[in-house]
């Protein structure tokens, strides 16, 4: 069965009640399309079907019994961020983040394996240390007894926000994400490989998605000049691991930029933690012998491009002065 379920499907009425009282509001978008240039998934996959737009039209397809529900359909209604850029900007105002919630609700009551964005935990690895639980703001997260007398984590699916927070924090790297919307440690590597193999790239940018985005939408056009630079969209600052940074210097890169939100701005609290990790990482490149000034660490409110541009011109004359890194320091010591 393809994306758009079977039409008209006319069993199972009211299995939807909770996203049923949406109907009216899912009746006012006006299919403009401008979500498209708000929605992160979309920049990655380029589907009509990871758009807002796209997942409102499956949603009321379902309520009113027009199209059958489908694992391939549930896949998709859980790709969201919930970075909000589509509610805030609606020009129709209609509720979308909201819509989802309800929606994946309604899908897991139904008995849907769901995915999407959200994360997933690998019981086996899992140490049951319970670092995650509290770095995640929504709940999304909690210590549940097993019926051998254990512990084990259990991950609330509607409230996952997919932020990665608690990926980047497992110590026993038992918490992943699906690969394909480029938000995975593997992913993110190889995004990284791509920046430094280009001729004359020498700094890589850790943007935050919530802050910078959708003012970097455009950041690796091929129609804009070519920069000594590259950049990285990520879910929230927070997600940028340590091991992401050295990776970076390992494939020579001169310099790292981490552009998270201010503080009081951040939906995930995940700014705190970099600032955090990146105190402790400035002591580990001390022992590597590269200058921690190699290092920055700004914030960024929504719309701040220029600030940001000018920040990376301001670092890029510091990198030029220091120079690259020499590879049998960065090889010898970080597992090359």
């Amino acid at each position: 069965m393809g994306i758009i379920g079977r039409l008209f499907y006319t069993k199972d009425k009211g299995k939807f009640k909770r996203s049923k009282k949406w109907e009216g509001e899912l009746n006012k978008c006006i299919r403009c399309g401008y979500c498209y240039e708000l929605c992160p998934l979309f920049k990655s996959n380029n589907w009509e079907s990871d758009t807002p737009r796209g997942k409102l039209l499956l949603i009321y397809g379902m309520i009113n019994n027009e199209i059958e529900p489908s694992q391939e359909i549930v896949d998709k209604i859980f790709q969201c961020f919930y970075c909000k850029n589509c509610s805030d900007n609606c020009s129709a105002g209609v509720p979308i983040t909201e819509i989802l919630s309800d929606a994946r609700a309604d899908l897991i009551e139904q008995g849907f394996e769901v995915e999407g964005t959200t994360v997933k935990i690998d019981e086996d690895l899992c140490s049951v240390c319970g670092i995650c639980v509290p770095l995640c703001k929504y709940e999304a997260l909690t210590i549940e007894p097993t019926e051998k007398d254990k512990e084990k984590i259990v991950v609330d699916k509607v409230e996952c926000r997919g932020c990665g927070l608690c990926v980047s924090a497992c110590p026993s790297g038992a918490i992943t994400q699906k690969e394909g919307c480029e938000v995975t440690i593997p992913e993110l590597h190889d995004r990284v490989k791509e920046i430094i193999k280009q001729e004359g790239k020498k700094l890589v940018v850790f943007a935050c998605n919530w802050s910078m985005f959708p003012g970097l939408q455009l950041s690796e056009s091929p129609t804009l000049v070519k920069t000594p630079y590259g950049i990285i969209v990520s879910m929230c600052s927070g997600r940028v691991a340590p091991e992401l940074i050295l990776n970076a210097f390992q494939e020579g890169a001169w310099g790292v930029l981490v552009a998270g939100c201010p503080p009081e701005e951040c939906d995930h609290d995940g700014n705190y933690k970099t600032r955090r990790r990146l105190v402790l990482l400035r002591n580990i490149l001390k022992e590597l012998n590269i200058d921690s000034k190699r290092i920055k660490l700004e914030w960024f409110s929504t719309k701040e491009s220029a600030k940001l541009q000018s920040v990376i011109n301001d670092f890029m004359k510091e990198l030029d002065k220091m120079g690259p890194i020499k590879k049998i320091e960065v090889s010898k010591k970080i597992g090359g």
